[in-house]
């Protein structure tokens, strides 16, 4: 179980769906599915080497409450940042899940 007092922070959940406008065009759209709030998991940054080239990973740690409606193929939005799902780990015994985000550069 996920104390209430512990979730501090609120994430949005989207998801691209297909559009049709009255034109018949066809579109791709970010859609809200649902909101819930989740706790920060403390984890330290990695420093990544490429090309002779340092970058900060970009990735955050998140504890929710299951929803069914939660998956990889999901967009979060958490301070007016776009992420992605990198990791998904439920956990049966308190209804919980960890999910990893990594920032989506645009």
């Amino acid at each position: 179980m996920i104390p209430a007092g512990t979730l501090l922070y609120s994430l949005i959940f989207k998801e691209n769906q297909v559009v049709q406008s009255e034109s018949g065009a066809v579109t791709k759209k970010l859609v809200e599915l649902f909101k819930c709030r989740a706790a920060k998991v403390k984890q330290a940054g990695k420093y990544l080497v490429d090309a002779k080239e340092l970058f900060h990973s970009n990735t955050l740690v998140f504890k929710v409450r299951y929803n069914k409606l939660l998956s990889e193929l999901l967009i979060v939005q958490y301070e007016n940042l776009d992420y992605k799902i990198t990791s998904f780990d439920r956990n049966l015994f308190n209804n919980s899940a960890e999910i990893t985000l990594e920032k989506i550069n645009k």
